[in-house]
């Protein structure tokens, strides 16, 4: 450029002095122009690509964001059907090999408890202090989840408690094998977290029914519309009658225990489907009836679990359980409703029994940030034994505040048992702490005409 500027210089030579001068003035300016363009080019190239990368990682960090808050984690999704929605704290590799995800949640609670013949109880108590964790290690194909959990009831030297922990290979987009601890799939309130439920505990019907954790190996299959999985288990829910309706029934749950343990259940088998006729997974993992949830979301789902038990101290007998499920849910915006059956048969050489219950539940929002909802449970535990309290008849109001929906909440609970209520390990009953209910005076002894409990609770979950 310098050289043909030169040249042009030269040929105008000849023309008049303020000729030469306009046309050297004019190519100067040129000049100059034609630099600053290239500069200038140079500083657009470098802006563009900063502005490139800082593109980058916000659509990155928006992508990050989003599988926090849906719980998507790789191709395959089953889980989210009952996993937290909740942002918590993220750690990935640069790779995207490795994912670690955390949340956190606590519930604080107090309960004021009548009985018409023991009184008032009342009390503080702390039900859940949770760490729960998950994520995919060496590609996203494997998939993990731990959950840490302070014990509750009587101090214990297992601080904290393993409830959760197993280990997932996706086989395709749809299909996933888990093993480890876990809970089979059985009923719905078990199913979906403690942290979204519409009153402050799951139902007292739903404590007595329900698959416990244990631990075994399960197939787990999911598409837009329908959910299955199955599994094979060291125990669901032990249940070793020695006599019928004798203190035997419902012993509890074979949580952490070693594979030799003393309950000797040979088998445990659970299945699950859910068919989700309308709406999204993700407004089918709780009840709530948001004000701005967008058409509607109902979901059917049936189970069935069985296990079989070999004689052994302290249980000689050999039983057998085999119980059904079904459930119905459907929400749109403002309101909610929720209803299931159970039906259980336990037999041994002792006797048999059959077992029943049912549950409905109504909720509606008040306002953005108020909501309440309404429960009625009913139940029979079979027991034929003339210290136990077979029946359950449980009405429940609740009110809740929603500060941050789910992730910080106050919940106000007030529930009346029109029926005498007896323990679930000591007299075959429905009566459990964690409902705020508890044992009546043993029958026929005693005035059991009602027992009534106010509860409020708080909840965090970050």
């Amino acid at each position: 450029m310098h050289l043909a500027a030169m040249v042009m210089a030269s040929s105008l030579a000849g023309s008049p002095e303020c000729d030469l001068q306009h046309e050297i003035d004019a190519l100067s300016a040129d000049l100059r122009a034609f630099e600053r363009s290239r500069s200038q080019g140079a500083l657009d190239a470098e802006r563009a690509n900063e502005i490139r990368a800082i593109v980058k990682d916000a659509l990155a960090d928006a992508g990050t964001r989003t599988l926090m808050q849906v719980g998507s984690d790789g191709p395959f999704e089953g889980d989210n059907f009952y996993r937290l929605d909740a942002s918590g704290t993220e750690i990935s590799s640069a790779d995207g090999n490795f994912r670690y995800h955390l949340n956190v949640q606590m519930q604080l609670r107090f309960v004021w408890n009548h009985r018409e013949d023991l009184g008032d109880t009342q009390g503080f108590e702390n039900p859940r202090t949770r760490f729960i964790m998950d994520g995919h290690a060496f590609g996203k194909e494997w998939r993990y989840a731990l959950q840490l959990s302070r014990p509750g009831g009587v101090p214990s030297p297992r601080v904290p408690d393993v409830e959760d922990a197993w280990v997932g290979r996706v086989l395709s987009p749809e299909l996933q094998l888990k093993m480890g601890q876990f809970r089979p799939g059985f009923t719905r309130e078990e199913m979906l977290p403690s942290a979204t439920t519409t009153f402050m505990e799951r139902s007292a019907l739903n404590n007595y029914f329900r698959a416990a954790r244990s631990r075994g190996i399960a197939l787990e299959w999911e598409t837009e519309h329908f959910m299955w999985r199955s599994g094979w288990f060291d125990g669901i829910t032990v249940r070793s009658p020695s006599t019928p309706g004798g203190a035997d029934w419902n012993t509890g749950n074979t949580v952490n225990l070693p594979w030799d343990n003393s309950l000797a259940i040979d088998w445990a088998l659970s299945s699950r489907f859910d068919w989700k006729l309308n709406g999204t997974w993700h407004e089918l993992r709780e009840y709530t009836p948001w004000l701005d949830m967008n058409g509607q979301a109902t979901n059917l789902g049936v189970a069935v679990d069985a296990e079989q038990a070999s004689p052994s101290a302290p249980f000689p007998s050999d039983p057998w359980m085999v119980e059904v499920t079904a459930d119905l849910m459907h929400k749109q915006a403002g309101w909610s409703i929720f209803a299931w059956g159970v039906f259980r048969r336990v037999q041994s050489e002792d006797g048999q029994s059959n077992q029943w219950g049912a549950l409905v539940q109504a909720s509606t929002m008040l306002a953005e940030r108020w909501g309440t909802g309404l429960r009625y449970s009913i139940g029979d535990s079979g027991a034929d034994s003339d210290a136990a309290y077979p029946m359950l008849s449980l009405l429940e109001l609740n009110l809740s505040h929603y500060v941050h929906k789910h992730s910080m909440k106050v919940q106000l609970d007030v529930g009346y048992s029109f029926e005498g209520l007896s323990a679930n390990n000591l007299g075959n009953g429905f009566a459990t702490p964690g409902a705020s209910l508890l044992p009546d005076v043993q029958p026929p002894a005693g005035d059991v005409s009602g027992q009534m409990y106010v509860g409020i609770q708080y909840q965090v979950l970050f």
